[in-house]
């Protein structure tokens, strides 16, 4: 994990933990001065899937670590870009976007008030996109899963936050992410198990609503990828954190794109379709409020 960061320029607001329908159990309470780690497979997952309860958690003094299974290659340059690196075994050009990708996840943790992050094994794994050659979903599952493990080892979490099966857009990265971690609580065993693990998701409504938002700016426009489809509110746990805590979402997706987080959508949707993946979530976190965001719990 990286070093701690140098102190933030400013105080991030105070935050109130909110309530997560899991038989009354408050998630506040749950991680009351303890330890809380996400577990993603690219730098903005984190912030899309999370980014309010991350900022909530760490207002309210819990020690919250990130982590990234690739350093966001594709998203610093582009699918195709990262895809031609690859393929040509330029390290150079890798190593570049990983820089940049880095830098903007560095950035968007910093919104978040998350001091420490960074990436497991750094440049075995590559954001390019695609389930190719290179690829986190292309990687061996039992040495990410032992990768994920080690990191679960070293800081002994009791709250682990990934995404949910269906990787919420459907990514491949995104679907080993959430494999790899399963199967590292595997290995570890009942005894080094945090107490809970969730699955971060959307709701198969405010998908819905998203998509007739932005089907009104763009008509008979392609919006997003037909893989978002959301899930039923049935069993998830809704958290309800205070409009500090979505503020600090939205700063943080502006880390990834100018303006992807607190621009007006009319500004955000192109001229052309398609519409990308990022503005429909965007798109969908607004729908649903950015303070609230819904888990699936995946462990015990």
């Amino acid at each position: 994990m990286a070093d701690e960061l140098g102190a933030l320029g400013g105080e991030v607001g105070e935050l109130g933990l909110g309530e997560l329908g899991l038989g009354g159990l408050d998630l506040g309470e749950l991680v009351a001065g303890r330890r809380v780690l996400g577990v993603f497979a690219h730098p903005d997952d984190e912030t899309f899937f999370g980014g309010a309860t991350f900022a909530a958690c760490v207002a309210a003094g819990r020690d919250v670590r990130l982590a990234t299974l690739t350093a966001g290659e594709a998203g610093a340059i582009g699918v195709a870009p990262a895809r031609r690196a690859v393929d040509r075994a330029d390290l150079g050009a890798l190593e570049a976007a990983a820089i940049a990708g880095l830098a903007r996840y560095a950035s968007a943790c910093t919104a978040l008030g998350v001091r420490r992050f960074g990436v497991v094994a750094p440049g075995r794994w590559r954001d390019v996109g695609d389930s190719g050659p290179g690829s986190l979903a292309a990687g061996d599952p039992a040495e990410i899963a032992v990768a994920v493990k080690d990191l679960l080892t070293e800081y002994r979490p009791d709250v682990l936050v990934t995404v949910d099966a269906d990787g919420v857009t459907g990514h491949p990265d995104h679907i080993r992410a959430h494999e790899a971690v399963l199967a590292a609580l595997d290995l570890l065993g009942p005894t080094g198990t945090p107490a809970l693990t969730l699955g971060g998701c959307v709701r198969a409504d405010d998908v819905t609503t998203a998509r007739e938002r932005l089907a009104e700016l763009v008509p008979g426009g392609q919006i997003g990828t037909t893989r978002i489809v959301g899930t039923s509110e049935r069993g998830l746990l809704r958290t309800a954190w205070s409009p500090d805590a979505g503020a600090a979402k939205l700063a943080a997706l502006d880390a990834y794109a100018p303006g992807l987080g607190s621009a007006a959508l009319p500004d955000l949707v192109p001229d052309e379709p398609p519409v990308g993946d990022g503005i429909l979530l965007r798109t969908i976190a607004e729908v649903a409020g950015p303070p609230h965001e819904y888990f699936r719990p995946l462990r015990p």
